[in-house]
């Protein structure tokens, strides 16, 4: 066989397998217009949802942004009688036109077949489109060893010369960085123990129904783990040091739809009970910055979370109550925490159910509220609901927001994870970050935020004494058959 021969046979061969292998597109689908329906505002959202997870396949993946797309879907939702119309426009980032398409239907029936089949053309025109251009679907290079973990405010992204592209500047709070092995069950919650003389430190992570204890060195070790009941569910997880230098470790359990909470020492390699069933949510942390403090909150009949939030102190299984905290709107002993401006003056921030950032002075008054979301969590509990139940036929769903961390020079931290589904109670998110914010005298000014995880983030920490954070993610969920996984990825903060 020529030469020539044998290049015209390979040569094929060789671009298929390019795109065979080649990264999938990136897809954003904008919020979807809807003209001449009732509930526009749902219907928008709902559509707009079912359209991105129908795009989702093999060569497109959507993407939670326009920032990140290399392609954005708009469209209109028409309504006229029973006719519906939909028309969807796709574009490249440089604003060109990639493809039309619509799809019509004579009842509501056919909505959905109809966004799937719809789906079908964007997602075959779009293919086509970027095919003819190998680079357009080359992967990314795998980010090096010195790659940026964490991306300053002053300046997010540069625009390269001559190009369509954003690129990430190199600006970097930090490029050392660590990421554990996979770790067996799908963790919603991380807490951190006691330094230990080798250099490592104790961890503990939560499931639903399962409390395990890790020593992180070199790697992280399962030590010990203790399961619960079907009956009881863990919502929150904290630690406290006890008494006689030994880790304490405090439970938010809910059972029967109230907490049912648990109390463990760290006994040598074993988790040993020192009190259960008490009906407090607990969360140990620092406010303002400051001493590190156990609190407490009751959960009342009608609602979710009652009264004020105290200073708590446990004696055996009995808890005393002291030094209530005035909470402001919205605040629960979840959603709230301190913080104090260069002159020492006292504000309270708190997520708000919408998962916006507000801040308040200490008579209450609102002073700040962010443009942008924050928090987002998939962990939650459920109470009765009676006074809805007829109309929502569903019990009350409780979701456990991202809880705010302060640090001592007043830097306020808070998580954000993106959904791919989140829509009333069904909620998927696929990545996430942390944010560091300071409190410039009128608003919370972003400081630095990590890098975007691959992962839904179901959980964070800062620990200031050694300037590392601990980002927790889900690299599997849990189903009927299986535990699901997780990894812990610890960055250094200078």
């Amino acid at each position: 066989m020529s030469r020539l021969t044998a290049l015209s046979v390979l040569l094929p061969a060789i671009l298929a397998a390019q795109i065979s292998h080649a990264a999938p597109l990136r897809v954003f689908v904008a919020e979807i217009n809807a003209v001449g329906v009732q509930n526009r505002d749902e219907m928008k959202a709902t559509l707009q949802t079912l359209l991105a997870s129908r795009l989702n396949g093999e060569h497109i993946a959507a993407v939670g942004s326009a920032s990140e797309a290399d392609a954005v879907v708009t469209g209109t939702y028409v309504t006229i009688g029973k006719v519906f119309s939909i028309d969807a426009t796709a574009k490249a980032a440089n604003g060109k036109i990639l493809t039309r398409s619509f799809i019509q239907g004579e009842s509501q029936d056919e909505l959905i077949p109809s966004i799937g089949k719809l789906a079908e053309k964007l997602s075959g025109e779009l293919v086509k489109t970027a095919a003819p251009s190998p680079t357009a679907w080359a992967p990314s290079a795998a980010p090096s060893s010195t790659s940026a973990a964490f991306i300053k405010s002053d300046q997010q992204a540069v625009r390269v010369s001559g190009g369509d592209f954003i690129k990430p500047q190199d600006t970097v709070q930090n490029t050392g960085g660590w990421t554990s092995k996979r770790l067996n069950g799908a963790a919603n919650l991380v807490a951190v123990g006691r330094s230990l003389a080798d250099g490592g430190r104790e961890l503990f992570l939560a499931e639903e129904r399962r409390l395990g204890f890790y020593r992180q060195g070199a790697d992280i070790k399962l030590v010990t783990e203790v399961e619960f009941s079907n009956a009881e569910k863990i919502i929150s997880l904290d630690t406290m040091e006890g008494n006689d230098g030994a880790t304490e470790i405090y439970l938010t359990v809910i059972r029967a739809d109230e907490p049912a909470s648990k109390v463990f020492r760290l006994q040598g390699d074993k988790l040993v009970q020192v009190a259960e069933n008490l009906p407090y949510y607990f969360r140990a942390f620092s406010p303002a910055g400051g001493q590190k403090k156990l609190y407490a909150q009751s959960a009342g009949r009608d609602d979710d979370f009652y009264g004020r939030v105290y200073e708590a102190k446990r004696a055996g299984s009995s808890v005393t109550l002291t030094n209530p905290v005035s909470m402001p709107r919205y605040g629960t002993i979840y959603t709230f925490n301190q913080f104090r401006d260069k002159d020492g003056k006292l504000y309270c921030v708190v997520i708000n159910p919408d998962n916006y950032l507000v801040v308040y002075d200490e008579q209450g008054t609102e002073l700040w509220r962010s443009s942008d979301k924050f928090g987002g969590s998939e962990l939650y509990f459920q109470k009765d609901d009676p006074a809805n139940v007829r109309v929502t036929g569903d019990r009350r769903w409780i979701f456990m927001n991202q809880r705010i961390q302060v640090t001592a020079a007043g830097d306020v931290l808070v998580g954000k994870n993106d959904g791919f589904w989140v829509l009333g109670n069904a909620r998927s998110y696929k990545k996430g970050s942390v944010y560091c914010m300071t409190w410039n005298g009128s608003t919370l000014e972003e400081k630095w935020r990590t890098r975007d995880t691959q992962n839904y983030m179901p959980d964070y920490f800062l620990d200031e004494g050694r300037n590392e954070l601990m980002i927790l993610q889900t690299v599997q969920r849990s189903g009927i058959s299986t535990r699901g996984a997780s990894s812990l990825a610890i960055r250094k903060v200078e």
